[in-house]
């Protein structure tokens, strides 16, 4: 799992910064702009300084975390186009919405969403930023994920699949 380390990192940069902030529930925060007015930023990160938690996820991904409260949120893809020489079989794609607490890293549910369409074959992970590169939303009660051809899928903050449409 150590891969995965450049998507804890942003995990990591984002419920360390924003710790002071309640919400944020989109792409670029609350307003859009991607800009918190309380964050004092850390001058120097090594492995363990500035480092609040670090947490292993199931797989890639390339959206950007969001939270509410506690609760923080980002997705991750697990099954095809993992492996840098060789991509897999697609038919095994499987596409995650993580909820992490946002303390201490742990994560609390997993909502999986199956492979519901063909893909488009692996291209490399830059060309097409993997399988889970749109950042999930949240309104404080649900959480809303995009999967390209498999769809948007509504969960609620406690991880309970709400609706699925393809």
């Amino acid at each position: 799992m150590k891969k995965f380390s450049g998507i804890l990192f942003i995990i990591l940069l984002s419920s360390g910064v924003a710790l002071g902030e309640e919400k944020w529930p989109q792409f670029r925060g609350s307003k859009g702009v991607a800009a918190i007015d309380s964050a004092t930023l850390p001058l120097k990160w090594s492995a363990n300084e500035n480092v609040r938690w670090k947490t292993d996820l199931p797989g890639p991904g390339s959206s950007s975390p969001i939270f509410w409260g506690n609760r923080l949120f980002v997705t991750c893809y697990t099954g095809y186009g993992i492996g840098e020489k060789e991509a897999g079989n697609a038919d095994e794609l499987s596409r995650t919405l993580l909820c992490l607490d946002r303390k201490i890293g742990k994560i609390l549910w997993k909502g999986e969403v199956p492979l519901a369409n063909p893909e488009d074959d692996y291209r490399g992970y830059l060309t097409e930023h993997g399988y889970a590169s749109a950042t999930p939303v949240t309104d404080g009660k649900h959480v809303y994920a995009f999967f390209g051809k498999s769809g948007v899928h509504a969960f609620t903050v406690a991880g309970d699949k709400v609706w699925s449409e393809q």
